[in-house]
């Protein structure tokens, strides 16, 4: 009895241990080649971002945000304030709409004596004129609370001096005197530009 018993007993522990897991190990499985590659990838950008930041002023934390100085003098590109502002009326080739906008291409009005464009832009004008043969009869908006003097100065330098036109550059000291001036004036008339300047 004493057998069956034990052999019964060495059977069940037999059955019990074949049902029993073995014990866990550690794999032995390779990291992914992706993630590896992405690994590389944020280290390598990391590193170079650290290397380029090297020298920025810190602003608010990070240097993602530098306040950059306005543009004065030679920085100004007066060919894209030209585009941006003006081009829609007097067009790219500044040949004007005829009958609505007036060419700057060879206009008196422009190349003459610089403080009578520089009296349009900064404060406007509103009137019949003539140019080049043509009389019109609109509206210039003021640019003098939209544009800085230096920026105004830019803008007549370059189209006194392009598409052929041949006038001297516009200082941004003219733009500020005359803005100190005239002040916050409305805008001239052509008679008015006539009687205060060599107006055409």
């Amino acid at each position: 009895m004493k057998r069956h018993d034990q052999r019964h007993n060495d059977s069940h522990n037999r059955n019990a241990q074949h049902r029993e897991h073995h014990e866990p190990e550690e794999g032995q499985r390779p990291v992914p080649k992706l993630v590896v590659v992405w690994i590389g990838i944020l280290l390598v950008w990391g590193v170079g971002y650290y290397a380029w930041q090297i020298g920025k002023p810190m602003l608010g934390g990070d240097s993602r945000s530098v306040v950059e100085a306005p543009a004065t003098g030679d920085d100004i590109d007066g060919g894209a304030i030209f585009s941006a502002r003006c081009s829609a009326c007097h067009q790219g080739n500044g040949q004007g709409v005829p009958g609505a906008f007036p060419p700057l291409v060879g206009s008196e009005w422009l190349l003459g004596d610089p403080s009578v464009p520089v009296a349009i832009v900064h404060d406007g004008l509103q009137g019949e004129i003539e140019v080049e043969g043509t009389t019109y009869n609109g509206v210039m908006p003021a640019f003098g609370g939209q544009l800085s003097s230096a920026e105004i100065a830019a803008v007549l330098s370059h189209v006194r001096q392009e598409w052929g036109n041949d006038a001297e550059a516009v200082e941004a000291d003219r733009v500020d005197a005359h803005a100190e001036e005239y002040g916050e004036r409305g805008a001239w008339s052509p008679d008015e530009l006539r009687d205060t300047f060599e107006a055409p």
